[in-house]
């Protein structure tokens, strides 16, 4: 038997390192992409995360713990260990509960290289926030609160980063912005347009959700961008056909593209919802033992621009954890 050599040209080599230079690129240009897109953590029991939150440079590790079902966080930075204690105002970071998990968020809206750690959590089904700044020998509680939304906007471009908190509650949205000056959040006066950020549309799917199970040709198209992918809008339809009752719990939302004035683009809203089957709620037999779970939902809103009115914030994505 001849034993066959295959030599190939030098230009189909090229070609051939060329599609594997290629494709090496675009998976490691969406992996970034989606990495740097998606900075909201969730937390269940425990976990451990590994960043440079004091400033010198060197990695430090976040521990969050649980120990009769209340959250501790803990940070180990070289031979040293900090506490993140919440302050008296509101004295816990929150409860441990499977439906209602923590979301922790590390930005840096002070633009000094170091960021601050954002808690959203909740205690008696009741949400609680809290802002961490790292002051250069501690970390210390510099807001704390009982809404159920958090936001950040101007996060990473030419403008001044703002931290916004508010409530969902009665189907209307009351935000209040804050930025960051001298080691604190000052609040001040900003006069919202109606769908600012999206939130008018993160309202209407927030009712939408409140409404399951309902039909796919039921639902609002008023919602979303003309070329939302079919394959979002089933996403939705499975969750309606699994009966389950969806009740809002908290949210946080961030910009991450902006046009070339520094004004938002695209918004990414992260939603939290407990689900209740629904058959444990008309089966007496198993009333005492409902079925509950966190469903977390993370929309991709984009400004389509509408030369009669304003622009508004549509979904362009829908990701269902």
């Amino acid at each position: 038997m001849k034993l066959q050599i295959i030599f190939l040209k030098k230009k189909y080599i090229y070609y051939v390192l060329g599609i594997i230079i290629f494709t090496i690129s675009l998976t490691f240009l969406f992996l970034f992409k989606t990495s740097a897109i998606s900075t909201f953590n969730i937390v269940n029991e425990a976990k451990m995360m590994q960043a440079d939150l004091t400033g010198d440079g060197t990695k430090d590790i976040l521990y969050i713990k649980t120990d009769v079902n209340k959250y501790y966080i803990q940070i180990n930075s070289g031979d040293k260990s900090y506490y993140l204690e919440p302050s008296k105002k509101i004295n816990t970071v929150g409860n441990y509960y499977l439906q209602w998990p923590m979301r922790l968020t590390l930005m840096d809206i002070s633009r000094n290289n170091v960021p601050e750690i954002f808690t959203q959590a909740s205690v008696n089904n009741k949400a609680v926030q809290h802002v961490f700044l790292w002051t250069g020998e501690k970390y210390e509680d510099i807001f704390s609160s009982t809404n159920n939304i958090l936001g950040f906007v101007d996060s990473k471009n030419n403008k001044t980063p703002k931290m916004l908190s508010g409530n969902i509650k009665d189907g209307k949205l009351n935000l209040i912005s804050y930025i960051f000056i001298q080691d604190s959040l000052k609040s001040f006066d900003y006069n919202y347009v109606d769908n600012y950020m999206g939130k008018t549309t993160v309202l209407g799917f927030i009712n939408l959700m409140a409404t399951f199970p309902v039909s796919e040709l039921t639902i609002p198209k008023d919602l979303f961008t003309s070329d939302l992918n079919g394959n979002d809008i089933s996403l939705l339809s499975d969750l309606s056909n699994k009966k389950v009752q969806l009740t809002f719990q908290d949210g946080v939302f961030k910009d991450f593209n902006w046009d070339k004035d520094g004004n938002a683009s695209d918004v990414l809203w992260t939603l939290n919802f407990k689900g209740t089957n629904t058959n444990d709620l008309l089966d007496p037999k198993v009333s005492n033992l409902k079925e509950t779970k966190n469903y977390t939902i993370e929309l991709i809103l984009k400004l389509i621009p509408n030369a009669s009115k304003d622009s508004s914030f549509k979904i362009s994505s829908i990701d269902i954890k």
